[in-house]
């Protein structure tokens, strides 16, 4: 289960046989144009569309976890194999953070103490409320099941440390692995954004030299034996910030691109029709290497792909979701596709693990009744609860720190 086959991260499915005239066909004045888009202040502006697609993502890690086909012989056994390889909706996930994140921060005042207070009170307001609850959750799942319980096990999953070890990464709320990645992007962001303002070729170069990081650690750490902790290199490239940098980093060079009015509005959908068709035969790709491993991102050859390709094809979609009127940017832009995907993180939080059990033991086991019911309780948990603890934290006020006199 290495991609997560999460996360988010569906009941969207990459179908390449569409006929362009579907994604070609234009959208209504409601939504605003590309061009408006792109003139308006680039850190202030909302675009419903990435709202939309962080839904997708988490549709998709769905089926990834959740895969409706059988598996079969020959051609039977395809739509299995794809949605098998829905796990891309992770990548969906950490190129769309990149991107979000740049946006928003990057270049738009100096990094104060202020500012550093501000940015981390925002990001853990943004994402440990609910992830601290349903953590809470799993462990009380845990010990009502077993009697037991480790403070050592929770502490490193409260913490996001317990996906620095393999031993320990599927543990408490198992997709949560993913939080550990975007909690290190989110740290290191305001330095990477600082290093790449000084010197902006370090974009590129800032990947592998992570890539390298993250190696040196293996071979130090990976012969303690210390449960997992940087156990092997196919570890850190598949679930640990290291080897997964270069898709947030891809998304951090869309947002400087639009923020420079580098991506023009343009006409028809040749842009989200040809990052869809990349997205779709790198899940091809990566059903044909898989060979002996359960998902192909797995093989060698399938981690290139899936960390370092297939995030070219999701900028190239979310360039056109961005600069072309296409009936999908009018989908995902929708007032339904909003409300799902402002509610798509406690969705993703909760599409496995106690709550799925929970609706399956006492409601329900029909697939799709499962799914649906899902989605509401997902609403309702980020209307009722998510939302009010983030404006809180949000608006909380912070200790000021003096110097002694």
């Amino acid at each position: 289960m290495p991609g997560v086959a999460v996360a988010l991260y569906p009941a969207y499915c990459i179908n390449t046989s569409l006929p362009a005239s579907f994604l070609c066909m234009p959208v209504s004045d409601r939504l605003p144009a590309a061009s408006t888009l792109i003139a308006a202040p680039a850190s202030s502006a909302y675009l419903p569309v990435l709202t939309g697609i962080r839904v997708v993502a988490a549709y998709l890690v769905y089926l990834h976890h959740f895969n409706p086909f059988q598996e079969g012989p020959g051609l039977q056994g395809i739509p299995e194999r794809v949605v098998r390889e829905f796990h891309v909706g992770v990548p969906v996930f950490f190129v769309l953070s990149g991107f979000l994140i740049a946006l928003r921060y990057a270049g738009t005042e100096q990094m104060t103490a202020q500012w550093w207070g501000r940015y981390l009170r925002n990001r853990v307001a943004r994402i440990y409320p609910m992830y601290f609850l349903l953590t809470a959750l799993a462990f009380a799942g845990i010990w009502y099941n077993t009697r037991e319980f480790s403070p050592t096990l929770w502490l490193l999953n409260v913490t996001f440390l317990r996906s620095f070890f393999e031993e320990h990464v599927y543990s408490g709320v198992a997709q949560g692995w993913t939080l550990t990645v975007e909690e290190c992007f989110y740290l290191s962001a305001p330095l990477i954004f600082l290093l790449v303002r000084w010197r902006p070729r370090l974009l590129w170069l800032l990947p592998p030299l992570l890539l390298g990081a993250g190696a040196l650690l293996v071979l130090g750490l990976g012969p303690l034996l210390w449960h997992g902790l940087f156990g092997n290199l196919r570890f850190m490239l598949l679930f640990t910030f290291f080897g997964r940098a270069t898709e947030f980093f891809v998304g951090i060079q869309l947002a400087r691109w639009f923020r420079q009015g580098r991506l023009q509005a343009k006409a028809g959908c040749y842009r989200t029709v040809a990052g869809l068709l990349a997205m779709g035969f790198i899940v091809l790709l990566l059903m044909v290497v898989r060979g002996p491993y359960t998902f192909g991102q797995e093989h060698p050859v399938g981690i290139v792909l899936n960390n370092v390709v297939l995030p070219l094809g999701i900028a190239l979609w979310f360039a056109g979701l961005l600069t072309e009127d296409t009936l999908m940017r009018r989908v995902l832009s929708t007032p339904l596709a909003q409300v799902l995907g402002r509610s798509s993180y406690v969705f993703y939080l909760i599409h496995m693990g106690v709550m799925h059990s929970l609706v399956t033991r006492l409601i329900t086991t029909q697939p799709l009744l499962v799914f649906l019911l899902l989605n509401v309780v997902a609403v309702g948990l980020h209307y009722l609860l998510e939302e009010p603890l983030n404006g809180w934290l949000r608006k909380a006020r912070l200790p000021r720190w003096r110097a002694a006199a």
